[in-house]
């Protein structure tokens, strides 16, 4: 389950390195405090739909069994399944906009959202969760789990490599926050898919205080630094932004 885990909760890369000039802003002025977004590149698909909250993910004890019951939760059937290489996979066809699913998954689920949050819900079980959906920007159209011809994210530009690392007051909380891909829809995967691209994926990043260095006091200021690229070097640098307080 820890390869899960990495793979949505889940760089050493310099995120202002690569970044490009261009900064986009992820809503109101109290969100961009705390989710800002940076093209790289020219990118054919873009994140949206941003929520940063707190809810179940385990312990290392049990493996983080909870990270994946709580990514399915956020997005339940028909619509999203559980798939061995994707953990939540394309379920039954629907049509775009895809664009408020995790937020009703989110407030179905009741998690609290926000920058601040309590030491209690950044251990003992519990982690902040930073979610988002990627769909098409502009150009590409093909088939999808969702529709014959439509708006997709072509499987030409998987694998989308994902990499992040969480820092706690400014120094180095969790370097592998975020460490790696997302694939084609192709026959590679188990079961696999015969469509030319995706219509969206969602991505899940989250962390908890047991994951830290030890002896780690939960208060203070937390910063999740996130990139995806995709196999022409374009992509996204994400910044999420909270805070710990004991009580």
């Amino acid at each position: 389950m820890r390869h899960i885990v990495r793979a949505g909760l889940v760089l050493a890369l310099t995120v202002a390195a690569i970044a490009g000039p261009a900064s986009t802003s992820t809503g109101g002025s109290e969100f961009e405090r705390v989710v800002q977004l940076t093209r790289i590149g020219h990118p054919s698909w873009k994140p949206v739909d941003f929520h940063l909250f707190s809810a179940p993910i385990g312990t290392a004890a049990d493996g983080y069994a909870e990270f994946a019951t709580t990514a399915l939760a956020l997005l339940p059937p028909p619509n999203h399944v559980f798939h061995h290489d994707l953990l939540v996979g394309p379920g039954a066809a629907h049509q775009p906009p895809y664009d408020t699913e995790l937020a009703l998954g989110v407030a179905h689920q009741g998690y609290h959202q926000g920058r601040h949050f309590r030491a209690a819900e950044f251990s003992s079980g519990s982690g902040v969760w930073l979610v988002w959906m990627n769909v098409p920007r502009r150009g590409a159209t093909g088939s999808s789990p969702d529709f014959a011809s439509g708006p997709i994210i072509p499987n030409g530009l998987f694998p989308i490599e994902v990499r992040g690392v969480a820092l706690h007051n400014g120094a180095s909380f969790d370097p592998t926050l975020a460490n790696t891909s997302v694939p084609p829809l192709d026959s590679s995967l188990d079961p696999p898919f015969a469509v030319d691209g995706h219509s969206h994926f969602p991505m899940f990043i989250a962390d908890t205080l047991d994951v830290g260095p030890p002896g780690t006091k939960p208060e203070g200021t937390y910063a999740y630094h996130v990139t995806l690229t995709d196999q022409q070097g374009d992509g996204w640098s994400i910044v999420a932004r909270f805070s710990v307080s004991a009580r």
